[in-house]
């Protein structure tokens, strides 16, 4: 999917991803909360937010939260759960250059499970490439993506292959599993939990001893990699 039009067909379902209360969403968010917990922002932007999950639960870490997705039916809905957030509309390879977007000062901004939906590698470096323009030059990167040991061409990338990706405009400071592949056994054990919080506690522990060859998806810390001025370079 790639085009407005595919994105709103596909949120014409009830809960397309099914996500509202998924183990594996609850285990991602969570990897990402845990390591945020010393941590708190003025304002967070969630590029790719669809229907608001994890842009809600940003609010836990950040005073102002903004998000944004192509699809106007996700952000209808979004809009309607979490009614204190802001939501708008856009395509994000239109959103990086909006100007009103250039211009707040974010020091968190999040682009979760939204890299590889990009067809093309173009598209793809020209997202990073306009995500590294936003915010602060502080501000804190978050990204998240489907992983596999396939080959370049494929539509997941390779652990490698995207923090290399990234390093065109960042500096990677932190990967760690965001999805690991859970084992048989485990998932079992987790659904005979009765407590939620639980089955989040015992896969996130597996999750946090798991290496990149085993995950699903890998959750990156990024900085923007800053430019010298020119004076400095003819010191």
């Amino acid at each position: 999917m790639r085009t407005r039009d595919e994105w709103e067909s596909w949120y014409r379902q009830p809960n397309p991803w099914h996500y509202d209360g998924t183990l594996e969403d609850e285990v991602r968010t969570s990897a990402l909360l845990e390591r945020l917990r010393h941590a708190h922002f003025d304002q967070a932007l969630d590029v790719g937010c669809g229907e608001g999950r994890l842009t809600n639960a940003l609010t836990a870490v950040a005073n102002r939260v903004t998000g944004f997705d192509i699809s106007a039916t996700a952000i209808e809905r979004a809009q309607a759960r979490y009614p204190h957030i802001r939501f708008w509309q856009g395509d994000l390879l239109d959103v990086v250059r909006r100007p009103d977007v250039l211009a707040t000062p974010f020091d968190l901004v999040v682009a979760s499970e939204v890299l590889y939906y990009l067809p093309t590698d173009d598209e793809r470096k020209e997202a990073i490439a306009g995500l590294s323009h936003l915010g602060t030059p502080s501000c804190l990167f978050y990204f998240s993506v489907i992983v596999t040991g396939a080959s370049a061409g494929r539509r997941y990338f390779t652990h490698d292959g995207f923090a290399s990706l990234l390093s065109e405009h960042f500096a990677v400071i932190d990967s760690f599993p965001s999805v690991a592949s859970f084992p048989r056994a485990l998932t079992l054990l987790g659904k005979l939990m009765r407590s939620s919080q639980k089955r989040v506690q015992l896969m996130g522990r597996w999750n946090a001893a798991s290496r990149p060859e085993h995950c699903r998806h890998m959750g990156y810390f990024a900085l923007k990699r800053q430019v010298a001025p020119i004076s400095a370079t003819l010191n």
